[in-house]
């Protein structure tokens, strides 16, 4: 950092602080300010919703991933084959295959899922660090403003209060130099603010019109994947027996397993 650049920090440094304990007068403009808090509203609503739709698609891949690992556990606690047991193990064979097809599914819509949902969603929260960098950069200007406006008021204000002796050609010149420094910082200052209230707002509306469409693929793509699981589940259970549909949709089936679950409990080995 040049020295210049030095001696710019602190004196921002120091303005800072005089702003936050109310010895340094701050510029306000309340249509600004409303305007950057819209903005931060909606840039913490876009960077959860980025975080969150990224968490969903893990979710999908954890849920297919379970399918087939509880599938393959199956199959491992079905033991070899016997006659009591082999049309479990026929059942539970058909199960892995139907669980694999629904784990490749997930991998299949994920290219698209990053390509239609998370890739647009990622440009446009990119945009949020140029516009920070240009709120920071109008923060600086503002710093810049209000000390350079609160030297000249005290200066003016010990000048008008007799304090001084009547200024000779050199402390006119620099009335004349702080006085352009001011009008100088002031311009810069009003540019970006001016700046910040005409773009922040049409920034803010633009969110719709470029969220939609991933709004859109991302409810089909939730349809695509429950309608594969439901039309691949669905096939599974056909191959049940007619007794077993029939008890699931009655309750029985519940009690059958309690009856089960009776039996284990009277083992001596089972407490």
């Amino acid at each position: 950092m040049s020295w210049i650049g030095l001696k710019k920090a602190i004196n921002r440094a120091g303005a800072q602080v005089m702003h936050k304990t109310g010895l340094l007068e701050q510029t306000h403009d309340k249509e600004y300010e409303f305007e950057e808090k819209r903005y931060r509203a909606m840039e913490a609503a876009s960077q959860k919703l980025h975080k969150e739709l990224r968490h969903y698609l893990e979710t999908l891949r954890t849920l297919t991933r379970s399918q087939v690992s509880v599938a393959d556990a199956l199959a491992l606690f079905y033991g070899n084959p016997d006659d009591i047991l082999q049309r479990l193990q026929e059942m539970n064979s058909d199960n892995i295959t139907t669980t694999h097809e629904l784990n490749n599914g997930v991998e299949e819509l994920e290219p698209v899922y990053n390509q239609t949902v998370l890739n647009p969603l990622a440009r446009f929260n990119s945009y949020f660090v140029d516009v920070n960098d240009v709120i920071k950069k109008r923060g600086r200007k503002m710093l810049d403003y209000d000390a350079l406006r609160a030297k000249k008021h005290k200066i003016d204000r010990a000048k008008s209060s007799g304090e001084q002796e009547s200024p000779d050609e050199d402390e006119a010149a620099s009335d004349l130099t702080r006085e352009a420094d001011l009008n100088a910082l002031a311009l810069a200052y009003h540019v970006i603010n001016d700046q910040l209230k005409e773009d922040l707002p049409k920034l803010i509306n633009l969110r719709t019109p470029f969220l939609d469409p991933s709004f859109e693929a991302f409810v089909k793509i939730q349809l695509r994947f429950f309608n594969d699981n439901y039309h691949h589940l669905g096939k599974l259970q056909l191959k049940l027996d007619a007794q077993t549909k029939q008890d699931y949709m009655t309750g029985e089936l519940e009690n059958r397993i309690d009856r089960v679950l009776a039996k284990i409990k009277a083992l001596n080995i089972a407490g």
